[in-house]
């Protein structure tokens, strides 16, 4: 095989080269990147090419594609990507909304990906966990109404934001200060904010509002009401969530926690029993990388119809929500040399 990963020496894509080993062992990597560079990772060097170079005569042409990059160079270059003859999975918001771009959940919807798609979208890294436990439930249960908070990690803005987050935060604790004081009330070390870029007239963000369109489409729901609230936390990696559902029908909560504890169900989720928490928190989901951890279950208060749940859902953003389910998709097309990477 001969596999392209454009964005490489970020965050999502050091986490799919790593992916491509276990997925695809022996497979040869084009790695490119903004400029020409030398990535260091796990041990061994690679050669990166500035991403410029695909659009010269002589681009090298190959059988699969990752694209990790912003909304404009993945207008840039995915169609270049294709010409190449390469079958690409995208995972910034460019496609997303694209009718004819399938958009692809691994376990909830990849069944959508078949020999004549060329083009995957990547959901977003909240949507991928969530649609992971809402899928099985909703084929029992039918599903009315989602509302969403979710508690997003500092490494979904980047390996920028990351290093610079990292660095605020061994100066600032230093400091001992009980309050918190010497940390910036608009920044995200020591501190929790509002997902607010691209707040548009409704007051939604297009974080959330990238959560409830993609819930919609994976799901094939249009009329589906739902509702996220967006924030980020003052942690590294793992994105945490909580759901209040409602079902179309009265719902067991024993019956719940089975199907979710059924990977035939419910693959890659692991349930964790107990409306405590237990092993749900982002340090715990970075142990468990490839799985949406989820739990938490329990009936919702407010509804005296039997039909609404609360439930947790806690997942690594780099790897779930992000690389993995990138990978995932890629074999519907290519069969993994790792069971645990391959879709339904």
């Amino acid at each position: 095989m001969r596999i392209c990963i454009l964005g490489a020496t970020g965050l999502v894509g050091r986490e799919t080269i790593t992916l491509i080993a276990r997925a695809w062992p022996g497979a040869t990597l084009a790695l490119f990147a903004s400029r020409d560079q030398e990535l260091a990772l796990d041990g061994k060097s690679y050669e990166v090419l500035a991403a410029s170079r695909l659009e010269a005569a002589d681009a090298p042409r190959g059988d699969l594609a990752f694209v990790a990059l912003d909304d404009e160079h993945s207008k840039r270059y995915v169609p270049r990507l294709l010409e190449l003859g390469y079958r690409v999975i995208d995972k910034s918001n460019t496609f997303r909304a694209d009718p004819k771009v399938p958009l692809v959940v691994a376990g909830a919807n990849s069944d959508i990906v078949d020999d004549a798609v060329r083009l995957v979208a990547n959901p977003n890294c909240t949507t991928i966990p969530l649609m992971l436990a809402l899928s099985p439930l909703r084929r029992e249960l039918g599903l009315s109404a989602v509302t969403v908070s979710t508690y997003q990690a500092v490494s979904g803005a980047g390996i920028a934001t990351l290093d610079a987050f990292l660095a605020e935060s061994r100066d600032g604790y230093q400091s001992l200060d009980r309050l918190g004081l010497p940390f910036k009330a608009t920044g995200y070390a020591g501190n929790t904010v509002p997902h607010n870029g691209g707040t548009d007239e409704s007051g939604f963000s297009s974080e959330e509002r990238k959560l409830m369109f993609e819930s919609r489409k994976i799901l094939a729901m249009p009329a589906l009401d739902v509702s996220a609230q967006c924030c980020r936390v003052g942690v590294a990696v793992g994105h945490y969530e909580n759901a209040w559902i409602t079902f179309e029908r009265q719902v067991d909560l024993e019956r719940v926690a089975s199907l979710l504890s059924n990977p035939a169900e419910a693959p890659f989720v692991k349930y964790l029993p107990g409306a405590a928490g237990e092993g749900l928190s982002a340090l715990h989901c970075v142990q468990d990388r490839d799985r949406a951890l989820v739990g938490r279950l329990r009936p919702d208060p407010r509804d005296r119809g039997r039909k609404s749940v609360c439930l947790t859902v806690v997942a690594d953003n780099l790897r779930l929500g992000a690389a993995t389910n990138a990978v995932r998709i890629a074999t519907r097309w290519f069969k993994s040399a790792d069971p645990d990477l391959q879709a339904p």
